[in-house]
């Protein structure tokens, strides 16, 4: 038995001593009561602040508003998974062509190598593949027996022999076992309009577009994840049976990033769905999905191997031919007033500025050419306006090489802070299955 030491010894003296005792006691007591008092003191608020409730809200007018509110509100805690399931809904674009200048590929800058090779190997093909199959579709639905010739026979006769040949054409096509890329990865540095080209590209082949953030898919439930994953792509594709789409999947690495030895349960499940509808999508063929991520590097493994994306497109900053188009387009071509500008100058000025961030130089540009027409329009309230010397300082307010050369002083670079070198070493990696613009 080990021995006391004087601590102990000293402290078992004054704890058991009959003044420390008394003292406890004491302190023990009062503070209890204290605390019954205050109990009893909050049950007795808490009562009368229920008697006032009661007494506001027990009228036929208040019932009547209750009862009809909560027939139509379930509280968020209460959702099954199939009830917030069903709340993922599909965002579906169609696109009209309402200025041909700004319609297609006419609208992006540069990127000729990038264009074409989209073209050749990507639009071409699918724009042929959807007319073979709008043409066997209307052949499936023909006109009904014994219906009468009319002076439209001699047309029908010419669209019958062109739709042959549509059809020999296709034939001879098919033979060649071609695998057009349905599936691409866009990638590099944030700014350099991932989203924008493939808006462009929905033009080109008259598809509908739906984009997603891939972050979207998170829920706060167990497993609702995986549902919402299952769910948006359920929905796209049975969206494909009605009209070509080409499936956006923005910032996907948010969602299926690089797994490790410690990737929990719940992150393993929601990338394994992923995966499994992804490869599902052999079901939908007029399903086109493109990718799109700033860390290409952080992406898992899984979902680069080549039969998953067909085509990995990288895409830079643009040259300087590109920002020179990139400044007409945001100003001529959008028809803001402008005086003669320098657009070779604009373009030195900018290098290593990428489309969003000259975008945003035409923006704010306008917006301060255009402050001047907001004070003349304040002018005209006035008794002694003279509205001819108003009209005459309309003319004035227009976008000048001044104005642009000091936005874009003010204007950082999105991209002066970005490690390149995540995208040059990436790109080694996969040089053989990826083009460069």
């Amino acid at each position: 038995m080990t021995k006391d030491t004087w601590f102990d010894a000293f402290f078992r003296a004054v704890t058991s001593s009959p003044e420390f005792k008394t003292a406890a006691e004491k302190d023990y007591i009062w503070d209890f009561k204290k605390w019954l008092d205050e109990m009893e003191q909050n049950l007795k608020n808490a009562t009368k602040i229920s008697d006032t409730f009661n007494d506001a809200f027990n009228t036929p007018e208040a019932i009547e508003a209750g009862e009809n509110y909560s027939s139509s509100y379930t509280p968020y805690i209460n959702k099954t998974e199939e009830t917030v399931s069903k709340e993922m809904k599909l965002d579906i674009q169609y696109f009209e062509n309402k200025n041909p200048a700004t319609f297609w590929f006419a609208w992006v800058a540069g990127m000729a190598k990038l264009k074409e090779n989209l073209r050749e190997s990507f639009i071409r093909p699918l724009k042929f593949k959807f007319l073979v199959q709008k043409l066997e579709e209307e052949n499936l639905s023909p006109p009904p027996s014994g219906t009468p010739l009319n002076k439209d026979d001699t047309i029908d006769s010419k669209k019958d022999a062109k739709n042959k040949l549509y059809k020999q054409i296709n034939e001879a096509y098919k033979k060649f076992n071609v695998n057009i890329p349905t599936w691409l990865l866009f990638y590099g540095p944030p700014g350099t309009w991932k989203t924008f080209i493939t808006k462009k590209l929905a033009e080109e082949l008259w598809a509908w577009l739906i984009k997603k953030s891939v972050w979207e898919f998170g829920s706060s439930y167990i497993h609702q994840t995986s549902n919402n994953i299952k769910s948006f792509f359920k929905q796209a594709k049975e969206a494909s049976e009605k009209w070509p789409i080409i499936l956006f999947l923005d910032e996907i690495d948010s969602l299926l990033s690089k797994r490790t030895d410690n990737i929990d349960a719940n992150k393993a499940e929601e990338i394994s769905q992923f995966l499994q509808e992804f490869n599902a999508l052999e079901e939908a063929p007029n399903l086109i999905v493109i990718a799109a991520t700033n860390r290409p590097d952080h992406l898992d493994s899984a979902i680069l191997r080549s039969w998953r994306f067909d085509k990995k497109v990288y895409i830079w900053a643009p040259d300087k031919i590109a920002r020179k188009e990139l400044f007409q387009i945001n100003i001529e071509k959008v028809n803001r007033p402008h005086k003669e500008l320098d657009y070779d100058k604009l373009a030195e000025l900018t290098d290593w500025y990428v489309s969003a961030d000259i975008e945003a130089i035409c923006d704010e540009v306008s917006r301060d050419a255009s402050k001047s027409i907001l004070d003349l329009a304040n002018m005209v309230d006035n008794e002694n306006a003279n509205f001819d010397n108003i009209k005459e300082q309309l003319d004035d307010s227009i976008i000048t090489m001044e104005l642009l050369e000091q936005a874009i002083k003010e204007t950082t670079s999105s991209i002066k802070y970005t490690d390149m070198s995540i995208y040059d070493n990436w790109l080694k990696e996969e040089q053989k299955e990826t083009v460069r613009v």
